[in-house]
């Protein structure tokens, strides 16, 4: 068995929004053809997972410039493969997203946040459902104003290049 069954692998989801809607890409290949899904996927070496997000998001979709949050971890399994993965939160004001992995991607849509296409890819269906049910009145903008509001606790992000520690 190689370490690769053997582990989870671990990457970053990121949930794109532009008023009320989120970009998902149809997708291609060997995982979830056919399937919507978010923009994504692993960790390389000597990455941090804010790197990792940037870069998946450029490389897909060709926006750049994103200020990320990083909100939760989920974890999983598709198509026997085991993940665990933190999912990033951005808004993104400017630009439109291109095809840039012909390979991976068919299209990149921006769907109504409440009313999402079908089929979703598993990974993504499990975050959007998540991201959804912490909307009290379908408002989107409450959250993300919970997440980047001070609280009189100390998170601490750590990765393998540094140490950030937030008063939140």
């Amino acid at each position: 068995m190689s370490l690769l069954s053997e582990y989870p692998r671990l990457g970053v989801g990121v949930i794109i929004l532009r008023d009320r809607k989120v970009l998902l890409g149809k997708r291609k290949g060997p995982r979830g053809a056919g399937y919507y899904g978010l923009p994504g996927g692993f960790l390389e070496k000597h990455e941090s997972f804010e790197e990792c997000a940037k870069r998946e998001v450029w490389e897909e979709t060709g926006l750049e410039g994103i200020l990320l949050y990083p909100i939760y971890f989920i974890s999983g399994m598709s198509e026997n493969l085991h993940y665990a993965d933190l999912i990033f939160y951005t808004n993104c004001r400017d630009g439109e997203p291109i095809v840039r992995e012909m390979d991976r991607v068919e299209k990149w849509n921006w769907f109504d946040i409440y009313d999402l296409p079908s089929p979703l890819y598993q990974p993504t269906e499990l975050t959007l459902n998540r991201f959804i049910s912490n909307y009290p009145f379908h408002r989107i903008d409450l959250f993300l104003q919970r997440w980047t509001r001070r609280k009189n606790k100390t998170i601490i992000y750590v990765d393998s290049k540094n140490i950030h520690e937030n008063i939140n």
